[in-house]
């Protein structure tokens, strides 16, 4: 009985008559496997027979007409990394032998002592060794490929950089056709937040939440990253709800399940993989290895709601809700920087409300303070893009800031903020001017220069402001005017 199922394909390399028929006989008496031997007698025809077939070991005499020595395993090595090579010596010749083992061979034989049974043993021995180092190589590449993902989503607090790296990390390492993660809110609310090949994917709107749009009591913003719908995932099961890594016609499946503080483990979302061949067996490492890379997503996850939770509460003003003066300097140098390289108009409302000490006077503070966050949710209003910022000024002056917002612009949008205050009717019977309550409004609108700095845009909108209020307030002046 063969040790081996499936024959062994060997080459031998000998250019000695004698010593092939010798290897032919040995090789065809042994039990242990059933072989189909292949000889040539040049080293240069043995390469070209490697080039051309695909052989399980060679057999290589290290004295060729064409190769000797270590010089000729060297060349067969260039040729067939992954292929054991077993080294024939003379008796005479025995340091070479050691020399071949020291450059790479699996083994070395005496031809003067061949026996079939060392001749066999010595082939399946080689095959087992190159077996064990190619497999313990995989498992290095694994770990190695591993720590490299696990470094570059640590390197990234933001939660789209991390898992677009996962999926594209995962498809190169398996040669998976299709890479996704996609977030489960509920047992029917779903969306797709990364995938490879991302090109493969567009995007229903790119709504990225600011710090103005905080997390919630789980620490997770409100508005998550971009939903992103792609066509070639619309058969994927994604619908089944499942607890542990499931295999099914090609798709491997494995949850993504974050650990809460005090909390059992809930279902975040899940990593799907999939590959074209739908009898494709997984193998356990692979399981393994998703699973294990899953468990650190989780906790770059749980990492990345963390820092939206603590960046929420570090820029926000803790009475409206909206942007501090802190996030509102940030931002704004960070828009002039942006707008200055593009040659683009840059736009600054600043709006202080009118009698407000009056106001806290009459009704106390308490309704003072609940005047000013419904005076930040009137100016969230008028917000229309992603990119707009509301922010309070200090006290009672509130600030809006507008990128790519143009003197005409900036003019309609203010309009618009006085006609919705005006339609809120928010009484205020201390009021000088109007019996409800009334903002006055500076603005100014300037293309960032890397020459000046925004102080300069705030200093004209401040004046603006100044006017406005020396001009009976409940009205508005822009730096142009």
């Amino acid at each position: 009985m063969t040790f081996y199922q499936r024959r062994l394909h060997v080459l031998l390399i000998e250019d000695q008559q004698c010593q092939v028929e010798l290897l032919k006989v040995l090789l065809e008496s042994q039990s242990f496997f059933a072989v189909q031997l292949q000889v040539t007698r040049t080293l240069a025809q043995g390469v070209n027979r490697l080039q051309s077939g695909i052989f399980d070991t060679i057999l290589l005499d290290l004295f060729l007409p064409d190769g000797q020595g270590i010089g000729a395993l060297t060349t067969v090595q260039k040729f067939a990394p992954h292929i054991p090579i077993i080294v024939l010596t003379a008796a005479t010749d025995l340091n070479m032998g050691l020399a071949a083992l020291q450059k790479g061979a699996e083994d070395y034989l005496v031809k003067e002592h061949l026996r079939e049974s060392q001749i066999a043993k010595a082939i399946l021995y080689a095959l087992e060794r190159k077996k064990a180092r190619r497999q313990l190589q995989v498992q290095i590449e694994r770990e190695r490929l591993m720590a490299r993902i696990l470094e570059e989503i640590r390197q990234s607090l933001d939660l789209s950089v991390i898992l677009q790296t996962t999926v594209d990390e995962v498809r190169k390492f398996l040669q998976a056709d299709q890479v996704v993660i996609y977030r489960c809110y509920s047992p029917h609310v779903r969306r797709i937040l990364a995938a490879a090949p991302s090109s493969s994917l567009f995007s229903s709107g790119d709504r990225r939440y600011g710090p103005q749009r905080g997390p919630d009591s789980n620490g997770e913003p409100t508005e998550p990253i971009p939903c992103q719908t792609i066509n070639s995932f619309r058969q994927l099961p994604m619908n089944e709800m499942t607890l542990g890594p499931r295999a099914k016609d090609g798709v491997l499946i494995v949850p993504i399940r974050p650990q809460k503080p005090h909390q059992e483990d809930c279902l975040w979302g899940q990593l799907v993989v999939r590959v074209g061949d739908q009898q494709r067996s997984w193998l356990p490492w692979e399981i393994e290895f998703l699973c294990h890379l899953s468990s650190q997503v989780a906790i770059a996850i749980q990492q990345s709601a963390l820092f939206a939770q603590v960046h929420y509460l570090a820029n926000m003003d803790g009475l409206t809700g909206i942007g501090n003066r802190r996030y509102l300097d940030n931002f704004l140098e960070q828009q002039w920087q942006k707008l200055a390289k593009r040659h683009q108009y840059l736009s600054l409302v600043l709006c202080d409300i009118d009698f407000f000490k009056q106001y806290n006077d009459t009704y106390g503070h308490l309704r003072g303070d609940e005047c000013l966050k419904e005076v930040a949710k009137l100016i969230e209003k008028v917000i229309k893009r992603d990119t707009d910022l509301a922010a309070r000024y200090g006290g009672e002056e509130f600030a809006l800031v507008l990128p790519q917002t143009n003197h005409q612009g900036c003019q309609v949008l203010v309009a618009h903020l006085q006609t919705i205050f005006k339609q809120a009717q928010i009484p205020h019977r201390s009021s000088l001017i109007q019996p409800h309550l009334t903002l006055s409004i500076g603005s100014a609108t300037m293309v960032p220069s890397p020459n000046l700095v925004p102080k300069e845009l705030i200093d004209r909108a401040d004046r603006a402001l100044f006017k406005a209020k020396r001009a009976g307030r409940n009205c508005h002046f822009s730096f142009a005017d």
